[in-house]
């Protein structure tokens, strides 16, 4: 009974919690409060309360409202417009003047946005300069033409400006900035409007009645026409709706290029108006009054060509490709001796004449000139030279012809007039002199910016906006250099003598052998077979080069982390930072770190440091982390000391257990939970170096903005306790699972706060709360335990009550568990309780109450934080939610009522036109059940022009208040103990001390040096770790790179902006274009753009190591690869654009390899991870083929390698076949060092044992094969973009993935993702595996597994023996459906949707949504000209294997016609089945419709049956025709399949029509109902478009039918596992097995269905199983009794045949050639000549 009081008691305290302790002192009785210039008491509420008299305001709040409504009439600003930004200015003011004068305030703002160095519109001016002519000259002369001359005239200039001049022109750009909708991502833009506008109104400002403009003016004619411009190049309207335009981003004149257009005056002087007239031709004090008439349509062209091809790599990061070819070259070149010496023995191991091995070696640098002329000469494809900005390109490409020059014309002199059999000493020196400069060339050329070769100037008018990179330390600068030294000592160390010298055997026996022995070609003789040693070796050095390319990202990661784990001890912020270092002086860091003391205070420093730390542990306990019993062993507790009646702060027992040797967290926190990991964090953070605080009261204002499309708000309660039906577990039972402590405190408060408020009232006293002595007065004490029974509602659903209080409180606690934008609100708002909670404890809170009520002193707090914080939603769809969305909105206003809201509002008038809005909501106020307006701003049109988030933070952008914003996304958190660091974090942005003394003195020099700081980013905990495999390798990856990478990339300036949690200078960022960029698919990764704009315009990036927000993060194997083909896609829209081109040619080396390796080198390491594998199983086909047919010789590492090859005449392959271990290790190395980061940042943050723990746990869970599929999907959406576009936004959805995916779901999902690549390396590895077995080849097992069946491992209850043939039911049903009716999610559908790839859509259909079609030229190459030497590649082993190599006497036969009529065969086979069945399909079918509504489903049915007989037939006839040899056989067929796709591919590309976006074709075909379906003119030409297209689509069934079955055979031992389902869902969830995974419930009829169809499939299937297994194992035990039938047949066909068990043995001293030498010859010395 006194437990149950106790608890009620602290449930009591800890619920109605405000002030966690009174101060143990108290003031002085003559201390005075007065008013500082910090802090104004007064309960009259005063928005910007800093701007006053008191603090030297020059002007007052009415008189700057006047100059913006004044500002509004004479431009016919909107009046929402005009007090909007009146507000956003105050509030910029108000926050300024809390750390200085309002002169010096507003001064400073001038200086950010108009006159400073680093005022965007100053730099704009002096780089445009379109008031006069000529450049500027940089020469430091003190001429008015010269910069200094410019600057001086311009400081003299601003420094005559009063402050009311001052206000008008930042009141100007504001009000032109607030109404410019989606113009605002072209600052520069904004910059000449802006000018225009102050030219006018400087020309009016006298007139004592000044002119004024109507309503909506501004925006109707300024904005508008540019706005309606930028929306004519993406969309065009038809039908009354607007519809994208199909073009590509090369003709799409997109914000940038607009914007460019303003970068320069000579372009500007071209501006016509619509009467011929030039813009400029009038005065510029009445330009803005024609500015409505300009011509923008015939005005603006593209500056930059963002053709999609794979040149924008070579021409962007041309330095990377120069470093590594050239050293490839060095290093191969050199370990190639053979290929260099004149009629090389290798008995006699002759070497080259050193001239020619010098020489031959320094061709490096010829290659390195190469690359750089063709990188060079792609700038002209991409800058057209009539935009101003292009560099001049001739002078590079000259000198570099010139250099290519000298650098190849002395190879050309030793090769053609020195011996080559002999040394020649000048010979040596020229080689010598060469060597030494193709190293200098190579440096040269890799070192320096492409922008910069050959001495020419980098400074222009516009390198303002593009090169002007923020400046590095000395200690930074230092440190970026020290790790590219490392990086690429360690990589050329390790590749020369791992790759490169374990090349030298492979190259010289390739290089010797002779293939003359293969006679049995009958058509091509030798022409193939004799070179295949040499194309094998061609391939070896092909797959070589791609391993040299992949080892420096290995080495980039190794030395990455290891930098990174030495910036983290020396910051002190890791676990090894002694740990009663961490907590035993953490009372004193919260004093003197987080709370500014002022020197007039001298209270107790244990005040602060209690108010806080109960604060943060009481936060704790309200969201159920802590229970009431580890509460009270956390806080500082009040009480008397003996009979003192002085009350005492006693600290609690965690602080003081620091020093007893047995302490441990565990008696304090649940091990490993969140609290536990919060404050141990906290506690870290403080003991690294902080910034010094400052008072809360000169806080710098700052907005958190949050846009919101469709996540969600709030759970609902049905679907936290409804199960799914393709799930065995409700989200509340995983949840429980995942949080048990969380629910037990959550169930606990529940059941306290349901006893309390059920009690009766008339039974018992009220309440009574001392918080001295922690009493609770109850009568009836004795009921609390009659009444706690039937407890089991509130352990299963929170609740016993369905009121909706108490519904709302689970929902709420499943909420915050999960990722929805309460849980982010809910988080962030917590910086209004940190913000008062300082702003209390540091002006004294003992003082306060002394003068202020309780509501007086509420009232001061809320205001003080109205002024300091605002959070902003974002929500693009308020206005279209539906009724649950919608009450859900209302419950996040309910709950936390000081939030912005904006939205996007349509309005459709009687015309039916829609006019949109851009609103601002006042959640906290309702009329009639309504929210009021707050501003409506009219927009020109829908601001919608991208792909929505960049846009939506756009269009909110206007709302938001402060000098900097966090930008956050819908599925964050915040906790309080890291919203109390908000100080330190903003002073990070080094602006809490800004000198304007000096900016606008004429004479000085402004000092450039020190760049502004732009963004600050932040650490990401990442709360969805732990909760199953994927959620932590998705959690894992982010952690990594949010916190492990950046903390290096922030030191080496390496950094950009990616989105989430960063801090944004909100000056800064606004007059740069925003903070993201827009263009719909080229902007698709919006965040990054903000940081490349940043650096480029000169902008820091830091990173703040100390602070953290959480995020949550994908969780399910769909949803992660759909973030990840996202990421993919990007990165190739990316790549693309001119962001990449001024930051790879123009940044400095160091800086160069940072930037390329820390975003497009990761995926471009992927690429040629999975490119290196494909040449390997090329490479694989070629040498399997040449040990299949040839005799290896013996081989023994010991024996020297001059000896003679025994048996006599054999083929010393071994050599080869050993360098496989050596590709496998190193692929194996490269897919496993995604690891590595993993494991680093864990160490440093957990311990060596959790890290461990954590790594083994992913290895146990098959993590590597996911890690291998993300590496495919990666390459895969990179390649896929950069061919055929479509990037577009991929909705990943953030919740548990708990409910199983259909295996036809997966399959169409991933077939062209992986599972076909993954095929063909099956099938070369069964090849590789029978004809050179090596160990190594087991990895590729993995990676088959992985490519193939990493969809279906992943997914859960996959292997559920019921679900699984009730899946091969559904995939059946796939195969079939969509032939009558169209069916969503059928095969037809998903066949169309990848020829739509190559042809494109039709848009003639109304409401389709279609994207672009992929460039025809880029397609044929990628599609048929790459797939076309892949073909020959293939085509040439099997030559090979089909020679009759060795054999003493071969039969002619003509392989290449067998396989070609094996290719053609299924081919024509389904032209005849299509042409007899077409006929019967248009008479008959339609006829038969009317008595059988299935005949056409019969008709096709039978097409597809026809298809894979005759295609099951064709193998095994050429099986047959193979002479039952499978690896033969295997190796046709590998030729067969990609020549069938190059033909398929072929086809589509050059004759195949766009695709309708219907499904009328096929059902017409099948049905015959031509004429029904409304098809026009098409019905002439679709009959044969189809029939065309339905050759390949049948083999296409025919390879999906048999590809899903064997999936499905490969999976079903694991289905008859007892117990598989349990442990694989525990593998995948990281659950312990459990009851409550459950099936869900059926009614009898719904189980005996089931049951019936698990019979019938079941049995279908096993049928087709035995068949497969037949089709497979027959020929093998038959073959011996097939007879050869060469001798019975004709001759023409007998040549057909391949004879099988012959002889190809023709080596040893009997049967080798002649020519094969018995004996060494004999040594001749080299020579030495002059």
């Amino acid at each position: 009974m006194q437990r149950s009081e106790n608890e009620l008691s602290d449930y009591q305290i800890y619920q109605l919690y405000q002030d966690p302790i009174a101060t143990a002192t108290a003031p002085a009785d003559d201390y005075s409060i007065k008013s500082s210039e910090y802090l104004e008491f007064s309960p009259v509420e005063n928005q910007y309360a800093s701007w006053c008299i008191e603090n030297n305001a020059p002007l007052s709040t009415s008189e700057i409202k006047e100059t913006f409504e004044e500002l509004g009439e004479v431009f016919g600003f909107q009046k929402d417009n005009v007090m909007n930004m009146f507000d956003y200015f105050m509030v910029l003011l108000d926050s300024r003047s809390c750390r200085m004068e309002c002169t010096a305030a507003l001064l400073s703002l001038h200086i950010d946005y108009i006159g400073g160095t680093n005022s965007n519109y100053k730099k704009w001016c002096f780089s445009c300069q379109i008031d006069r002519d000529g450049d500027i000259k940089k020469e430091k002369k003190c001429d008015e033409n010269s910069f200094l001359g410019l600057e001086y005239k311009w400081k003299k200039q601003m420094s005559e400006y009063t402050e009311h001049d001052q206000v008008t022109q930042l009141a100007l750009y504001l009000l032109i900035w607030g109404e410019a909708n989606n113009v605002r991502f072209m600052p520069e833009c904004l910059a000449f409007i802006y000018k225009c506008a102050f030219d006018y109104y400087s020309s009016i400002q006298s007139l004592a009645v000044k002119p004024k403009a109507r309503d909506f003016s501004f925006l109707d004619l300024i904005i508008s026409p540019i706005y309606t411009y930028i929306q004519s190049q993406l969309y065009e309207l038809k039908d009354g709706e607007w519809k994208r335009r199909q073009k590509d981003h090369n003709q799409v004149i997109g914000y940038d290029d607009v914007n460019q257009f303003f970068w320069f005056a000579e372009d500007l002087r071209r501006l016509k108006l619509t009467d011929g007239k030039k813009l400029f031709d009038y005065p510029k004090e009445v330009r803005f009054l024609h500015l409505q008439y300009v011509d923008w349509v015939s005005s603006f062209y593209k500056t930059y060509r963002e053709t999609r091809t794979w040149v924008h790599v070579f021409t962007n990061f041309s330095r990377v490709w120069i470093i590594h070819f050239s050293m490839f070259w060095y290093y191969t070149c050199f370990n190639s001796p053979t290929l260099l010496t004149q009629n090389y023995d290798q008995m006699l191991d002759n070497q080259p004449p050193l001239q020619v091995m010098v020489s031959a070696v320094a061709f490096g640098g010829s290659l390195a000139c190469l690359i750089s002329i063709f990188a060079t000469a792609s700038e002209l494809r991409f800058v057209p030279r009539k935009f101003p900005g292009s560099q001049p390109v001739l002078t590079r490409l000259s000198c570099t012809i010139l250099l290519i020059a000298v650098n190849f014309l002395p190879t050309c002199y030793i090769l053609l007039f020195t011996p080559l059999n002999a040394t020649s000493r000048h010979g040596t020196i020229i080689a010598t002199i060469q060597f030494v400069i193709s190293v200098s060339t190579s440096l040269y050329l890799a070192i320096v910016p492409p922008s910069k070769l050959f001495f020419q100037n980098d400074f222009n008018r516009y390198s303002v906006f593009i090169s002007s990179f923020p400046k590095l330390r000395y200690r930074s600068q230092c440190f970026s250099y020290l790790l590219w030294i490392c990086v690429f000592a360690a990589k050329f160390s390790e590749s020369y003598f791992f790759l490169s010298l374990s090349l030298r055997d492979p190259i010289r026996a390739l290089s010797l052998m002779d293939m003359t022995r293969c006679m049995g070609d009958l058509l091509f003789g030798k022409l193939f077979c004799r070179h295949q040693a040499k194309i094998t070796l061609v391939l070896l050095y092909t797959t070589d080069m791609a391993l040299f390319f992949l080892d420096t990202y290995l080495w980039y990661i190794i030395c990455n982390c290891i930098f990174s784990v030495s910036l983290s001890f020396s910051l002190g912020n890791s676990i090894f930072t002694p740990w009663r270092n961490i907590f035993y002086r953490l009372p004193e860091r919260i004093a003197a770190k987080l709370v500014y003391t002022r020197p007039e205070f001298k209270s107790s420093k244990i005040m602060p440091i209690s108010h806080i730390w109960n604060s943060v542990i009481i936060s704790m306990y309200r969201e159920h982390l802590l229970s009431i019993e580890q509460v009270n062993k956390l806080i500082y507790q009040q009480g008397q000391l003996g009979d003192c009646e002085i009350d005492k702060v006693f600290p609690p027992l965690f602080f003081i257990y620091q020093d007893d040797n047995t302490f441990s967290m565990d008696q304090f926190f649940t091990p490993g939970k969140e609290a536990e990991r919060r404050i141990s964090f906290f506690a870290q953070s403080l003991s690294t170096p902080l910034p010094d605080p400052f008072p809360t009261e000169a806080l710098p204002s700052f907005t958190v903005l949050i846009p919101h499309f469709s996540e969600k708000i709030i759970l609902g309660l049905k679907e936290i306790i409804k199960e799914d039906k393709n799930s065995k577990l409700s989200l509340l039972e995983y949840l429980k699972q995942l949080h048990p402590t969380d629910w037990e405190a959550f169930v606990k408060d529940t059941k306290v706060l349901h006893f309390v408020s059920s009690a009766n009232p008339e039974d018992q006293e009220p309440l009574e709360l001392n918080l001295n002595d922690k009493t609770i007065q109850l009568e009836n004490k004795t009921d609390y335990i009659k009444k706690h029974i039937d407890d089991l509602p509130f352990y299963c659903l929170g609740f016993k009550d369905t009121s909706p209080e108490y519904t709302f409180r689970t929902r709420i606690w499943s909420s915050l568990r999960c990722q929805t934008l309460y849980r982010t609100v809910s988080g962030f708002m917590n910086y209004e309780r940190a913000i008062k909670l300082l702003y209390r404890l540091e002006n004294n809170d003992e003082l306060i109450k002394c003068y202020y009520s309780p509501e007086e002193l509420e009232f001061e707090l809320n205001k003080f934080v109205k002024r300091k914080f605002y959070l902003l939603i974002s929500m693009q769809r308020y206005q279209k939610f539906s009724d649950e969305e919608r009450e859900a909105a209302n419950q996040l206003f309910r709950s936390y009522p000081s939030i912005k809201l904006s939205f996007l509002e349509e309005e459709t008038g009687p015309d039916g036109k829609v006019t949109y809005y851009s609103s601002l909501l006042d959640v906290s106020n309702q009329e009639e059940g309504i929210h009021t307006y707050k501003y409506r701003i009219k927009l020109s049109g829908n601001p919608i022009l991208g792909d929505g988030k960049s846009d939506n933070q756009n269009n909110s952008l206007i709302f938001s208040r402060g000098e900097y914003i966090q930008v956050i996304d819908a599925n964050q958190d915040n906790y309080l103990e890291e919203c109390l660091k908000i100080k330190s974090v903003l002073s990070e942005f080094e602006e809490m001390e800004t000198d304007t003394t000096s900016e606008y003195i004429p004479g000085i020099v402004s000092d450039d040096s020190k760049s502004p700081i732009a963004i600050v980013g932040t650490r990401e905990y990442i709360f969805s770790e732990n909760v199953g495999i994927l959620g932590d390798i998705a959690a894992g990856k982010e952690q990594t790179f949010g916190t492990l990478f950046s903390r290096t990339l922030a030191e080496i300036g390496g950094k950009l902006h990616y989105g989430h949690p960063d801090f944004l200078n909100s000056v800064f960022m606004t007059t740069r274009g925003g903070l993201s960029k827009a263009q719909k698919g080229l902007h698709l990764n919006e965040d990054i753009y903000a940081g490349m704009t940043a650096c480029c315009r000169g902008g820091r990036i830091k990173h703040c190591d100390y602070y953290q927000c959480g995020k949550g993060r994908d969780l399910g194997f769909g949803t992660i690869l759909n973030f990840t083909t996202k990421i993919g896609a990007g990165m190739g829209e990316q790549i693309l654009s001119r962001e990449y081109f001024y930051l790879g040619t123009r940044l400095p080396i160091d800086r160069f390899l940072s930037f390329y390796y820390a975003h497009v080198g990761f995926h471009i390491n992927n690429v040629f991870i999975m490119l290196s594998v494909q040449l390997f199983m090329i490479f694989l086909i070629n040498l399997g083929a040449l040990k299949n047919e040839s005799i290896v010789c013996s081989y023994n590492s010991s024996t020297p390698f001059t000896d003679i090859q025994l048996p006599l005449g054999c083929y010393n392959l071994q050599p080869v076949i050993n360098w496989i271990s050596r590709f496998v290790l190193s692929v194996f190395i490269c897919f496993f060092i995604s690891f590595m980061p993993l494991i680093f940042q864990e160490i440093i943050e957990k311990g060596i044992g959790k890290a461990m723990f954590r790594v083994i746990h992913h290895f146990f869970s098959m993590a590597p094969l996911f890690e291998v599929f993300v590496c495919q999907v990666y390459a895969k959406s990179l390649r896929n973009n950069l061919i055929f576009g479509g990037a577009r936004y991929v909705a990943t959805g953030r919740g548990f993935a708990i409910s199983r995916i259909s295996f036809c779901s997966l399959y169409s999902r991933y077939m062209s993702v992986s599972i076909d690549a993954g095929v063909k390396i099956f099938l070369t590895i069964v090849f590789a595996t029978i004809t050179m077995w090596q160990v190594s080849l087991l990895w590729f097992w993995v990676t088959i597994v992985s490519m193939c069946l990493a969809p279906f491992i992943f997914n859960p209850h996959q292997f559920e023996i019921g679900e699984f043939f009730l899946d091969y039911r559904e995939f059946i049903h796939w195969l079939s459906r969509g032939n009558t009716i169209t069916s969503k999610g059928s095969w037809i559908q998903f066949t169309k949707a990848y020829r739509s790839r190559f042809t494109g859509v039709k848009s003639s259909l109304k409401g389709v949504k279609v994207d672009q079609k992929s460039s025809r030229s880029n397609t044929f190459i990628s599609e048929v000209l790459m797939r076309l030497v892949e073909c020959l590649l293939y085509f040439i082993p099997y030559m090979f294997i089909n020679s009759q190599n060795g054999v003493s006497f071969p039969e002619k036969v003509n392989p290449f016609l067998r396989v070609l009529i094996i290719a053609i065969l299924p081919l024509v086979a389904n032209i005849v089945i299509l042409a007899v069945l077409f006929p019967i399909s248009t008479v008959l079918a339609p006829i038969l419709g009317l008595c059988c509504s299935k005949s056409s489903s019969i008709i096709a049915g039978f097409a597809h049956f026809w298809s894979i007989l005759s295609n099951i037939v064709v193998f095994e006839a050429f099986l047959f025709l193979e002479g039952f040899s499978f690896p033969r056989t295997l190796c046709g067929m590998i030729f067969i399949f990609t020549l069938q796709k190059m033909i398929f591919h072929s086809i589509l590309i050059v004759f195949v029509t766009r695709e309708l976006a219907s499904e009328v074709p096929n059902m017409a075909w099948w049905s015959g109902s031509w004429f029904r379906y409304n098809l026009g003119f098409r019905v002439l030409t679709q009959p044969f478009r189809e029939f065309a297209v339905k050759i390949f689509e049948l083999n296409a069934f025919t390879y999906d039918f048999i590809v899903g079955h064997c999936l499905l055979f490969a999976m079903t031992p694991f289905v008859f596992i007892p117990m598989v389902d349990k442990l694989h869902t525990s593998m995948l969830f990281w659950l312990k097995p459990s009851k409550k995974f459950r099936g869900p419930l059926y009614s009898k009829k719904q189980r005996r269905q089931r049951r019936s169809r698990i019979l019938r499939y079941g049995i279908l299937y096993f049928f087709f199983m035995a068949l497969f297994i037949g089709f497979i194992l027959a020929p093998y035990f038959l073959s011996d009794l097939v007879p050869d039938i060469r001798e019975i047949v004709p001759e023409e066909i007998a040549r057909l045949i391949q004879p099988n068990h012959q002889d190809n043995n023709d080596t040893g001293e009997d049967n080798a050639p002649p020519y094969i030498p018995r004996s060494k010859p004999q040594i001749i010395p080299m020579r030495t000549v002059d």
